[in-house]
């Protein structure tokens, strides 16, 4: 199951172009892959900046978009959803990897370069309505903080580990708890993609022996990628290995061996009973003996240094009865909100109107809307008063037949 799961009717209520035809007319406002520009070549449009580094972004790319290098991109994002699947989608067609400079990101982007790493980490919780964007912020976070050598721990899709998990065993190795295998084994192969080549660099080696079974063990003085492959080979251990990494993660960079961002979209998911996930008995496992959920709750307190915590907060994490507000504090609970607190809130909001015409704009560029009206001042208008500015409705406005 992929990120975004639901897509929401849009309905036309906007008055045609002309007599004959407006924008949701029978000539579609959307093209092929085959019609998309076939070469690979980086489009040049005024609202592409040249700046392909995430680090050197900053206000005077504010509203335009920067490129991500196919590699880079295969490496972070393709292998477990680190992007929403309908963007991922996108960029097979256009052939290329654009990214929207935000001000949140900027604003996040700043935070991070001015904290200080030798003190306790500290916590940003994007919040905002529902397709405004926070995944591509949170995705964005990633490729600053790989260019900026940060070991990553990037958890894209909390929900995943909720309603969508794959299976649900018990512990091997502590009693009552019970384990994600196919979740774990998935999570530890994308962070030895993302950060095998940093781990090598920095030769980072475990603090003790673990014990996995009677035969199994990972010795002292052994690279963490062994207790990685370890967990990825033996899936019964996967969880725990996963959390054995993440407490080696957070006692190494304590010690300033390392600089470890994690990310997580949806965290709020991990505050709430689960009715999918059922032990052996047919009965709910309550989040506190889910070993996963334990891993993930320890690596967000502030008992480690050497780190920055991002997350975002989504009401789409959870059931429909819990989505009566985007607010952390009606998302998060009492439990989640006395975990994160304190913590720095950043709002991400729909377009602004300079936003939107750049997106339009970049449409228009890979020939994925068509519609002659849709470049027209009044075609323009019509799609901006339809998505009311939100990213996810106007993507689906342009993707519709």
């Amino acid at each position: 199951m992929f990120r975004n799961f639901h897509f929401r009717a849009v309905k036309t209520f906007a008055r045609p172009l002309n007599s004959k035809k407006s924008l949701k007319s029978e000539n579609k406002l959307f093209c092929s892959s085959a019609s998309v520009t076939s070469n690979s070549q980086e489009s040049s449009g005024f609202f592409k900046a040249s700046e392909t580094n995430p680090v050197h972004l900053n206000e005077k790319h504010l509203g335009r978009f920067y490129s991500i290098d196919n590699d880079i991109y295969q490496k972070l994002y393709v292998q477990y959803h680190g992007f929403p699947l309908e963007y991922r989608e996108q960029c097979k067609v256009f052939r290329e990897q654009c990214v929207l400079v935000r001000k949140p990101y900027l604003d996040l982007k700043r935070c991070v370069d001015a904290m200080d790493l030798k003190k306790p980490v500290v916590r940003f919780v994007l919040h905002g309505a529902d397709g405004s964007g926070k995944s591509m912020i949170l995705g964005s976070m990633a490729h600053y903080g790989y260019t900026k050598e940060f070991i990553l721990i990037h958890i894209p899709w909390i929900p995943l580990w909720t309603r969508y998990c794959k299976e649900i065993v018990p512990s091997t190795t502590r009693e009552g708890f019970h384990d994600h295998t196919i979740n774990a084994v998935q999570f530890l192969t994308n962070f030895k993609t993302q950060n095998a080549e940093l781990l090598q660099k920095l030769n980072l080696v475990t603090s003790k022996e673990y014990q996995w079974s009677k035969r199994e063990v990972t010795e002292q003085g052994s690279n963490l990628l062994a207790i990685v492959e370890h967990g990825i080979s033996r899936p019964v251990h996967a969880t725990e290995c996963m959390y054995t990494l993440f407490k080696e993660l957070k006692a190494q960079s304590s010690e300033e061996k390392c600089k470890t961002m994690v990310l997580a979209d949806g965290v709020n998911g991990l505050f709430y009973d689960c009715k999918w996930i059922k032990g052996a008995d047919r009965k709910m496992v309550p989040p506190s003996n889910l070993t996963a959920y334990e891993a993930m709750k320890d690596l967000f307190k502030t008992d480690w240094k050497g780190g920055v915590v991002i997350v975002t907060v989504d009401r789409i994490a959870l059931d429909l009865e819990f989505r009566e507000s985007t607010l952390p504090r009606y998302l998060l609970k009492k439990e989640g909100w006395e975990l994160f607190d304190p913590f720095v809130p950043i709002e991400v909001t729909n377009y602004t109107a300079q936003e939107i015409q750049t997106t339009i704009d970049y449409y228009l560029e890979r020939k994925w809307l068509q519609h002659p009206a849709a470049s027209t001042e009044e075609g323009r208008l019509e799609l901006e008063y339809l998505s009311t500015r939100n990213p996810r409705t106007l993507m689906e406005l342009c993707n519709s037949r």
